[in-house]
């Protein structure tokens, strides 16, 4: 080798050595602004905000569409179909309704400003906890407002999947793992009545997992075999196909979960988690299949277990179909105490859940540290919302179990849950985590790559998103060794 060379080599691995250097910098300097932002116990929670927005955050991987639009967007869309608002009951109504409550369209609504901000309390969280106002509990408040826009949730599905998205990019969010819809099926309609209620009753009763597998053995010949249910998985697939497209760039990236409402008879949850495994081993759009509604339904609390096990089942026929379930999303005096003994373990151990959402109610399940060791040998990621576990939980600070799974090594996301409905972002939900428990910066960048590590994409894709966001932070800790050093 040349003289000349030699020279070059050197300097070509000085420069290196010297970006590599910035690099750490950087990352360091980012990292003493953050810890800069704690006083004796008190955070600056408007540094906070600034560092979170502008921090890149990977994936929302707890996230269900309709709860995620903000329900001025609803009454946008509303007023595009030329609906109006019923001002008594502020429900939609698809006609105009006469008489002592008169339907208002939309631009009358907005005109009379009690009767709007009336109606944003009642359509999201908006205002739920900052003055004193007649409200129902909590929950009741949270899933009720679902009933008020679902009239229109999917009537403009593409537009909306587009705010989701530009909300996304403008936080520095570059993947969104949403539950969109469920798959069209009606699991009474493949039966008589006589059958539907003989089968419901029996799965009820069956004592055994291998009781149970017979049942949903003769159940899922029926469906598989009829034409319509085939037809409506399929006219699922290639809707959410359609709807998809335009979406993807080489920044951002969208995947759909199907799921079941765990609220309805035994047979139409089958049904719909039978349409949704199917659906999801279809496309690879459809990364996974959930369960959802409140835990603490009296049919979801009576048919928990029977619900775990139509997971297990379905696991062995469709191996590859990814599992997230809402579990443990319960605490002390919401339900009785036996039922905060369970839901968690049976998700992971009977249901084989890759991710847990919520998992709130661990501190009171059996053998809790048990099920801590067996949540991290089986690498199973727990989703924190933790403004939706305030609102509808009223589980906080000191009270959330985010400091037990932390300390115990179990794997975390954060996410948002349903952003429109609570008003919050991603972004957000980082700051509440950093002002609570102070975890350090470091240990924030791991729940972001987690985000994409856990997430339900295939191994080149996670590749990819892992690239996007190696490449965004290295922008973010360059910025903000800038700041720190103001």
């Amino acid at each position: 080798m040349t003289i000349r060379k030699k020279l070059f080599f050197i300097a070509l691995l000085v420069s290196f050595a010297g970006c590599s250097g910035s690099a750490y910098d950087n990352q360091r300097q980012t990292s003493r602004f953050y810890e800069s932002m704690f006083h004796g116990g008190q955070a600056d929670v408007a540094k906070l905000n600034l560092f979170f927005t502008r921090m890149p955050k990977g994936g929302d991987l707890h996230h269900h569409y309709t709860g995620s639009i903000y329900a001025e967007t609803y009454l946008d869309w509303v007023e595009k179909k030329g609906w109006w608002i019923n001002p008594c009951t502020l429900r939609i109504a698809t006609t105009r309704e006469i008489g002592d409550c008169t339907s208002v369209t939309v631009p009358q609504l907005v005109a009379n400003n009690t009767l709007y901000r009336r109606l944003l309390t009642l359509w999201s969280d908006m205002d739920y906890g900052n003055h004193f106002h007649d409200q129902p509990p909590p929950d009741s408040n949270f899933f009720s407002t679902f009933g008020y826009f679902g009239t229109v949730s999917n009537e403009y599905m593409q537009d909306g999947l587009d705010i989701i998205k530009q909300r996304a990019i403008n936080e520095n969010v570059n993947y969104i793992e949403t539950m969109l819809t469920s798959v069209p099926v009606k699991g009474a309609e493949y039966f008589s009545p006589a059958e539907a209620d003989k089968l419901n009753a029996q799965l009820r009763d069956a004592e055994s997992p291998e009781e149970v597998g017979r049942l949903l053995d003769q159940i899922a010949v029926r469906l598989g075999s009829n034409d319509k249910f085939l037809v409506a998985v399929d006219g699922y697939v290639s809707r959410l196909t359609t709807i998809h497209q335009g979406i993807d760039t080489d920044a951002f990236t969208m995947r759909f979960q199907s799921y079941a409402s765990r609220v309805s008879d035994p047979l139409q949850v089958f049904a719909s988690l039978y349409a949704g495994f199917m659906a999801s081993s279809k496309s690879p759009l459809i990364v996974g299949v959930n369960i959802v509604a409140p835990e603490n339904n009296v049919v979801a609390l009576a048919d928990y277990t029977l619900h775990m096990r139509m997971f297990d089942y379905l696991h062995r026929r469709y191996p590859n179909v990814n599992r997230a379930l809402h579990a443990g999303e319960l605490t002390l005096g919401m339900v009785r105490p036996d039922d905060l003994l369970f839901h968690i373990r049976q998700a992971l151990e009977i249901a084989h859940a890759q991710r847990i959402g919520h998992g709130v109610d661990l501190p009171y399940e059996q053998n809790a540290t048990k099920l801590l060791a067996a949540l991290k040998k089986n690498d199973t990621a727990i989703e924190i919302n933790l403004t939706s576990n305030q609102v509808i939980l009223g589980v906080a600070g000191k009270g959330h179990p985010y400091l037990i799974y932390s300390g115990y090594g179990v794997p975390l996301v954060i996410s948002t849950d349903d952003s429109g409905v609570s008003r919050n972002n991603l972004s957000n939900e980082y700051m509440l985590l950093a002002s609570r428990y102070h975890p350090s910066y470091a240990k924030i960048k791991e729940y972001v790559y987690n985000s994409i590590k856990y997430s339900f994409l295939s191994q080149d894709e996670k590749a990819s998103a892992k690239n996007v966001l190696d490449n965004k932070f290295t922008e973010f800790e360059k910025e903000m060794a800038g700041l720190g050093d103001r």
